[in-house]
């Protein structure tokens, strides 16, 4: 079965490189030299490690012991419920708040409700994980790629 996924992702890496190369070097830039290329790698070098059983050879040399901790939670139905509705209201509001204000201002105020609520952060921490998002959002892609994101739907 992984093999099969492994051979998907394959043909997917190797149909993006073929028909992403003659673009510009500029539109070719992120999706064939950042994703394609390095995707087919990794998936090359673990379809080796499949065919040559690589992990079992490994385990054989290094005497066959455990190195990852295993921890399993076991939480009651309500818990597991609670906090599945919780993540997907922040999802939720996040989208609404996209929607209606921006990516620019809504997802800096969300970061910031979501360290302070969620998070169980002090005023100052939130504040700045905030306002780096922010920074970030704005700094990078509207000023130094000059990349607008559409406003909300307040602002149009």
């Amino acid at each position: 079965m992984r093999t099969n996924l492994n051979l998907f992702f394959a043909a997917i890496f190797l149909i993006a490189i073929v028909s992403g190369w003659e673009w510009p070097y500029i539109a070719k830039l992120m999706p064939v030299y950042v994703a394609a290329l390095p995707g087919l790698i990794l998936v090359l070098i673990q379809l080796y490690r499949d065919a040559t059983n690589w992990e079992s050879r490994v385990e054989v040399k290094a005497g066959g012991i455990e190195m990852d901790e295993v921890y399993q939670a076991k939480l009651d139905s309500k818990t597991e419920t609670l906090r599945t509705v919780i993540f997907f209201g922040w999802y939720v509001g996040g989208a609404i708040g996209i929607w209606l204000i921006g990516i620019v201002y809504a997802l800096p105020i969300l970061v910031f409700f979501y360290a302070r609520i969620d998070g169980n952060e002090k005023w100052i921490p939130s504040l700045i994980l905030g306002a780096c998002t922010y920074l970030l959002i704005w700094g990078l892609f509207e000023y130094l790629l000059d990349a607008r994101w559409p406003p909300g739907a307040l602002f149009r």
